[in-house]
């Protein structure tokens, strides 16, 4: 089949095609005997029901292998409540975006989430239900859309309570610090994770890497306590090596992406891969499975010079947008996100493999994008476009979010000093039409430069 983006209605009837071992096969917890409640590939209109209308809007890349994932990613929220019914432990990991569930995973029969990610189910759901709720417990629009992870904490219906709360703080997210305090308000019990600044101006860091290893340490007899199992070295380093499979795939997957002649994937499947390097969306065996399967597509495309023939224009996005509608939009514009700096640096890089496990933990997540300079960060960006090759930049911003006055200007800067085209601009909440149709023009008249631009260049 020719790779294109498909939309809801298109999406039913290839479902239809897709073989019924194929669909039984898609599972997670494959630990669990006899799991048959543990499918993951259905319909779109399962997804609809459960209040994902947004997904009626939005385009779909047209391989099984992208279908898959929306599914796996869809259904993560019910795999975190089947994780409490089968005695699993649950852990809510918040603030530190990717650098604690490796530490988590090492024990059995434990699962995580970030409540963060909950900062796109307003948009999913077309709905303020949860900006509400955060609002009445005091944490309004002036701050960012992680809120919404107050909103769940107190509806109590979007994950079940967890048996831990991690919350990171310090040199992090200050919103997402302050939903965690107010979690903690209604009887959660946090276990707080402190974030060193790091001075990425200093020529050794040691002291850091020995805080953070303290730090590891306190969450490890924690997690020791709650799953009453004694930390194991050979475990961690098994969940090491898997850790370091998705990361190489996600890796392997993002330049296809970027040296493929077409484009061999859709921005909105791209971002859930990224993500997928946070918690793994509650199963790493079977998010490592789904990644694998998306990587033989892009490579297979790459190799038939195959992909979506009607977007040519390279673009790097900077910091993940929430509402998914936008990555669409570009798309529709013909633009090609080749390439993303999403606030996850800590994700991509592997994991040393011999040594002491806590020193290993607190290297990996030194490297962090939000706990240093503005400056670290401004450089991610420009290896970025060095590495893609992009033509332009897209900063979707959130209005409140406390890092992104701090860093748009110094990004925009650095890009006009190489003569790289940037747009900046605050994503919108759910329901705000006529501001998010400003955002829509402005994209117009960004992608229409971009192409003037080309034409301009190639005289």
């Amino acid at each position: 089949m020719k790779p294109k983006q498909i939309d809801y209605k298109e999406w039913h009837r290839f479902f239809k095609s897709i073989p019924d071992d194929d669909i039984e096969n898609t599972r997670y917890y494959r630990h669990l005997k006899d799991a048959e409640w543990s499918q993951y590939l259905f319909p779109p209109s399962t997804h609809l029901i459960y209040g994902n209308r947004l997904l009626r809007k939005l385009k779909f890349d047209n391989s099984q292998a992208s279908l898959r994932l929306w599914g796996y990613v869809l259904s993560e929220g019910e795999r975190i409540f089947r994780a409490r019914q089968t005695n699993m432990n649950i852990a809510a990991v918040m603030g530190d975006l990717g650098a604690v569930p490796p530490l988590i995973y090492s024990f059995k029969n434990v699962t995580a989430f970030y409540p963060d990610c909950l900062w796109w189910t307003p948009f999913l759901m077309e709905s303020s239900v949860l900006f509400d709720e955060a609002a009445e417990l005091g944490i309004g629009e002036e701050s960012c859309f992680v809120r919404a992870a107050l909103g769940a904490f107190s509806k109590r219906a979007y994950f079940p309570k967890p048996d831990i709360s991690i919350g990171t703080v310090g040199a992090t997210c200050d919103d997402m610090a302050a939903v965690i305090s107010e979690t903690e308000l209604q009887g959660n019990k946090v276990h707080y994770f402190e974030h060193p600044q790091r001075n990425d101006f200093a020529t050794d860091n040691r002291h850091l890497i020995d805080f953070l290893r303290d730090q590891y340490r306190q969450l490890c007899s924690q997690l020791e306590k709650i799953t009453g199992q004694s930390f194991s070295d050979t475990q961690f380093f098994d969940t090491i090596e898997k850790v370091n499979v998705l990361r190489n795939i996600i890796k392997d997957i993002k330049s296809i992406l970027s040296e493929a002649s077409l484009n061999t994937m859709g921005a909105c499947e791209m971002m859930n891969i990224e993500f997928s390097a946070l918690s793994y969306y509650g199963d790493l065996d079977e998010c490592i499975l789904v990644m694998k399967n998306i990587r033989n597509e892009m490579k297979k495309r790459q190799i038939d010079k195959t992909g979506y023939d009607n977007q040519d224009i390279r673009i790097l996005w900077v910091t993940p947008p929430a509402d998914l509608l936008l990555l669409n939009y570009i798309e529709e514009l013909g633009g090609r996100v080749v390439g993303s700096e999403y606030l996850i640096n800590q994700t991509t890089t592997a994991f040393r493999t011999e040594g002491d496990p806590f020193e290993i933990l607190a290297e990996n997540h030194l490297k962090g994008s939000l706990m240093g300079s503005s400056d670290f960060r401004v450089k991610l960006v420009l290896d970025e476009l060095e590495r893609t090759k992009a033509e332009g930049v897209i900063l979707s911003g959130v209005f409140g979010s406390s890092h992104c006055p701090y860093e748009t200007v110094p990004i925009i800067n650095a890009l006009r000093r190489k003569k790289i085209p940037v747009l900046a601009f605050d994503v919108v909440s759910p329901g705000k039409k006529r501001l998010q149709s400003q955002i829509f023009n402005r994209m117009e008249a960004f992608m229409e430069s971009l192409r003037m631009r080309r034409v301009k260049y190639a005289r």
